[in-house]
């Protein structure tokens, strides 16, 4: 028995990740983690907050 996983996550809906506290040099990583599959990556700011924000290709 094989067991497969996938190096990405796919999502089916726009995700947020909170990146407030996040070092600017670890950002990069950030959207290497969150990225889906050709999906546009984008930063967001709301409420004093800072969001990684990923929009999956339709």
């Amino acid at each position: 028995m094989s067991a497969v996983t996938a190096d990405r996550p796919r999502y089916a809906t726009p995700t947020r990740v909170d990146v407030t506290d996040c070092r600017t040099d670890r950002l990069p990583d950030r959207v290497r983690a969150n990225r889906v599959d050709g999906s546009e990556v984008h930063l967001e700011r709301r409420g004093g907050r800072t969001f990684l924000v990923t929009r999956p290709r339709e």
